[in-house]
């Protein structure tokens, strides 16, 4: 089964490669013109954009992860001492 989890780590991968593709053309002297440098720019930074947008949703996701086992770990604690109307 393919978990969330598991397909941003696979897109993520993906957009490293090409991000590293375009470096790598760029400094062996790939772009012949201003056209092609602007647009080989424009990919590197829509590459980088969806990357970190999956990063946040992947964080997001592992909060949320973490904030319902807190709350299942706080379903067992039993409070003790007084009341805090002293």
């Amino acid at each position: 089964m393919l978990t969330l989890e598991i397909l941003v780590h696979k897109l993520r991968k993906e957009l490293k490669e090409n991000y590293q593709s375009i470096g790598d053309t760029m400094i062996a002297g790939g772009c012949t013109n201003q056209e092609q440098y602007k647009y080989m720019v424009g990919q590197a930074h829509a590459y980088q954009s969806i990357d970190s947008a999956l990063t946040d949703i992947l964080n997001e996701k592992e909060e949320t992860k973490e904030n319902e086992e807190d709350e299942q770990s706080n379903d067992n604690v039993i409070p003790f001492g007084r009341d805090s109307e002293d």
